[in-house]
């Protein structure tokens, strides 16, 4: 549809292809598991964080994780 978003700065991160990315990155993630009470998926240089939502405290404890580890 040739629409385009307007650019945006990057203010923070490791640089695509640099040869230190993956070993950062892991170091980044290596005690994710153990600072959120929602479940996680790693898989490479992949991480996914989910929770089912049953109720409304589900809601604040996923949004608690997000906000931890951002």
């Amino acid at each position: 549809n040739s629409l385009t978003s307007p650019p945006s700065g990057v203010h923070s991160g490791v640089p695509q292809g640099s040869v230190l990315g993956p070993l950062l990155f892991l170091i980044y993630i290596n005690d994710l598991p153990s600072c959120v009470s929602s479940h996680i998926h790693l898989f490479a240089d992949d991480c996914v964080i989910f929770r089912e939502i049953l109720c409304d405290n589900d809601i604040t404890t996923l949004q608690s994780d997000l906000n931890a580890i951002s």
